[in-house]
């Protein structure tokens, strides 16, 4: 009985040992490397873009090839990897040309080694596909005959001209997909992702869209924080060197004899309001490209079709163009400066702002007056340069016009003497006597003054003209009026009393 009992446990020793384990699963670096799934083909994950491709393999062992489409003239990026063996192992095309942010869309597997958990890739016939995949189903094509498998997204080509003539159903040539022996091999195996909406439903989709989004808070966000921080830090240093260069040229300014003050000043505020606005713009234009980069927005056929945008809007927007070469002339040529006074279409006001579009005037009761370049008319600049005005002084016919001429020359002598008065006024030129009017002689006084004081000026030799007036008893006349009662009327008494 022990005999009987040893001879069975050497027996199932025996067997044990040579029997393989059902338990013993291939090593993990094989599997991962080969394996076919709905989001992954050996190292290409679902939602991998090439440059990520790029940091996942080695750059020797992918090529890029551009190719021309077999239904289109058009040339799409292809990307080759291989094996270490220089073995060609999947062929890789993406959403987009010349972007290796795009996404991989397809993978056309070239590796035997490559297989789904249940063992299906190209050496697989149609028997095995279709046993294995009960959903997977056949599709229309005009040169292959596709077996399509959604759980993975694969398309298994076979191609009609390796299929027995005896298999064509008609004189067409179209081969029955039912009719295809079970035997037959693939030939060709692509797995598609497709990234649209359509596949809200899907659990991989927002597994995918969850990845890719952490991805990017990672590696794109801190960048975009920093990018902010540079532009805010660009914007404050433009605004310093402006100020600076405002210091700086109203320091030379003022040191340089042959140049006013207040005229050099004029120009340099002007100025200094165009440059920075252009730069802002500037700014904010590459800030504002460099972001949309960064949410993988390609900026490349926003800046091709900007050409096309300029050609619609010089067409659309004539009078907008118009304005701005108007604006740039009117700079370029130092019209009229910020803090000027102007006449623009017969409007007088003080210039507050000057834009490539528009000119804003201030009239003297307040009100803002905004006119577009392009329909600036007739512009006068009463404070360039130098300004001047004219004052009428009226006199009664029984003044001696050469003592009134010596009077008001006394004042304009003494207004020049004056320390207020000398840094201002230029010259006082009399005219004498200009016209005689209804009760008075009208001589005439032009006085000349640095930019935008002539008004000033005038209010002060009228004042002391006034003053100078009463104490030489000269009359200044004023407008008076008989009351004729008519001639059948006699006087009207008048009755004086002490």
């Amino acid at each position: 009985m022990n005999r009987i009992l040893l001879f069975f446990c050497l027996l199932f020793g025996v067997y044990s040992c040579h029997t393989p384990s059902t338990t013993k699963t291939p090593p993990a670096n094989i599997v991962s490397e080969f394996r076919i799934t709905s989001t992954q083909v050996g190292a290409i994950r679902k939602g991998m873009t090439i440059k990520e491709l790029y940091a996942a393999l080695p750059e020797d062992r992918i090529k890029k090839l551009k190719t021309r489409t077999e239904l289109s003239n058009e040339t799409a990026d292809y990307y080759y990897i291989y094996g270490d063996s220089s073995r060609l192992l999947l062929i890789v095309n993406t959403e987009r040309q010349n972007d290796e942010r795009s996404r991989i869309s397809r993978i056309i597997v070239k590796d035997k080694r490559f297989q789904t958990a249940s063992g299906i890739g190209l050496a697989s016939t149609v028997g095995t596909i279709r046993t294995a995949y009960p959903h997977s189903q056949f599709l229309p094509s005009v040169d292959e005959i596709i077996l399509y498998v959604p759980e993975i997204d694969a398309n298994f080509e076979i191609n009609k001209r390796l299929l027995p003539p005896s298999l064509a159903i008609d004189s067409t040539g179209e081969i029955a997909p039912d009719s295809i022996p079970a035997q037959t091999k693939v030939t060709d195996l692509s797995i598609f992702w497709d990234y649209s909406i359509k596949n809200l439903a899907d659990k991989t989709f927002w597994k995918d869209l969850t990845h890719r989004f952490t991805n990017w808070v990672i590696t794109q966000v801190p960048s975009m924080i920093i990018l902010t921080l540079i532009f805010i830090g660009l914007l404050r240093l433009l605004n310093y060197i402006v100020k600076k260069l405002n210091k700086a040229a109203k320091r030379r300014v003022h040191l340089n004899e042959s140049i006013d003050d207040a005229e050099g000043n004029k120009r340099i505020e002007t100025l200094s309001g165009i440059i920075l606005g252009v730069g802002k713009i500037f700014l904010w234009t590459i800030f504002v490209l460099i972001m949309l980069s960064k949410f993988n927005i390609n900026i490349g056929p926003i800046l091709a079709s900007a050409g096309i945008v300029g050609l619609a809007v010089g067409f659309g927007a004539q009078e907008l163009v118009r304005d701005f070469i108007s604006g740039f002339f009117i700079l370029l040529e130092d019209q009229i400066r910020t803090g000027d006074v102007a006449i623009i279409n017969g409007t007088t006001g003080t210039v507050e702002k000057i834009e490539m579009r528009t000119t804003t005037l201030r009239d003297a009761s307040g009100v803002v007056h905004i006119f577009q370049n392009g329909k600036i008319n007739s512009l006068s600049n009463m404070t360039k340069g130098w300004s001047a005005i004219v004052v009428d002084i009226g006199v009664a016919y029984k003044e001696d016009t050469d003592h009134v001429n010596e009077i008001m020359k006394q004042v304009g002598d003494e207004l020049m003497k004056d320390a207020a008065w000398q840094s201002i006024l230029m010259g006082v030129d009399l005219w004498g006597v200009d016209s005689f009017g209804d009760s008075s002689v009208i001589l005439k006084v032009k006085l000349t003054t640095k930019s935008g004081q002539q008004w000033a000026a005038s209010r002060e030799f009228r004042r002391r003209i006034k003053k100078a007036f009463d104490a030489q008893h000269i009359e200044i006349p004023f407008p008076q009026v008989s009351l004729n009662t008519g001639s059948g009327t006699g006087a009207m008494p008048v009755k004086i009393e002490s």
